[in-house]
């Protein structure tokens, strides 16, 4: 018995929590029994983990290489946890992030050579690799915009908030161009969703893949 895994990627301001929040309505809707979770995180010592890589200690941001450890281990722990045990139950597994935003973060814009990232990358999965990946992209100033009305809604500044949401529309550039070019590297894997449009059309063409796959 076997689940489905599917992993939602996408650049900072992408739209990824209100894609997620409409997924599960509609699976919750059809019958479908799903696990979600997230990245980096996942499992108690995960998201110790988590806390760490986005709130390091002041004066000391870690390294992209660092990043890539850091995240390395909790994916490690996730993939033994929880990711694999559902998955074996025939459960849908639905995380927000996964190896994809370490190859696009600290790989194409933290400088990571290619080399040591994928070897990180394939021994912390231990085999387990997404059935289907979407990324959300939309251009770098529909993505800003959606960061800076994230932060005024939490009553936060942007240097308070996401250390990445500060970043200017060169690194959102990056970002895109970073998945986009994940598409291009593994087409039967990774499907790329207009996010520039509205949450219920992103669903919509979600949705529509997945039933053309026969997942749904």
């Amino acid at each position: 018995m076997s689940g489905l895994f599917l992993t939602i990627e996408g650049g900072e301001g992408a739209g990824k929590s209100l894609f997620l929040k409409g997924l599960t309505q509609v699976l919750t809707t059809r019958g479908k029994a799903f696990v979600l979770t997230r990245e980096p995180g996942g499992t108690p010592l995960a998201d110790q983990i988590r806390s760490l890589f986005l709130d390091p200690p002041e004066g000391d941001s870690p390294t992209a290489l660092t990043e890539l450890f850091l995240v390395s281990a909790a994916r490690s722990q996730h993939v033994s946890q929880k990711i694999k045990p559902a998955l074996a139950q025939g459960l849908w597994v639905l995380c927000d992030r996964f190896y994809d935003s370490s190859r696009v973060y600290q790989g194409s814009l933290g400088g990571v050579e290619t080399s040591v990232l994928e070897t990180l990358l394939t021994t912390s999965v231990q085999g387990c690799h997404p059935d289907l990946s979407f990324v959300l992209d939309c251009p770098p100033e529909i993505s800003m915009a959606r960061v800076r009305q994230r932060a005024a809604a939490n009553g936060l500044s942007m240097d308070k908030s996401n250390r990445y949401d500060g970043g200017n529309t060169a690194m959102h550039e990056r970002l895109r161009a970073g998945y986009l070019d994940l598409a291009r590297r593994f087409p039967d894997r990774v499907q790329v969703l207009d996010a520039a449009t509205t949450p219920e059309q992103v669903l919509s063409e979600a949705l529509l893949v997945l039933e053309k796959r026969g997942y749904l």
